[in-house]
């Protein structure tokens, strides 16, 4: 049987990649969009610092918690809006939240 809930959500693993090719990850937590559109509609932005900001926007409508994100020093760094925006600034970590967002959505899968 299935049940429909306008608040479905789900875990996706996000591969960051730093310049210089250092690799992490961590699991992220998104919204189902309402409208698949919602996260594939084209960003009309005057310049790169408004598009950079309308992706942030979209994004964080979506990418709801985390786990697996620790603090240097030790234990593990809280989902907050002002956290989850902090991270949204930088270019590797908002570009991989993007890509697993849209393979989540795209039901892209990982081979082994």
């Amino acid at each position: 049987m299935f049940t429909f809930t306008d608040r479905y959500t789900f875990d996706a693993e996000v591969k960051v990649t730093f310049p210089g090719g250092a690799e992490q990850s961590f699991t992220a937590t998104f919204l189902m969009p309402d409208d698949e559109k919602d996260i594939f509609e084209k960003i009309d932005a005057p310049d790169m610092p408004a598009m950079i900001d309308k992706v942030r926007e979209r994004l964080a409508k979506f990418w709801i918690g985390w786990s697996g994100i620790k603090i240097e020093g030790g234990g593990e760094l809280a989902y907050t809006a002002e956290n989850r925006d902090r991270l949204l600034k930088q270019r590797p970590i908002r570009m991989a939240v993007d890509n697993a967002l849209h393979d989540a959505i795209m039901g892209i899968r990982e081979k082994n």
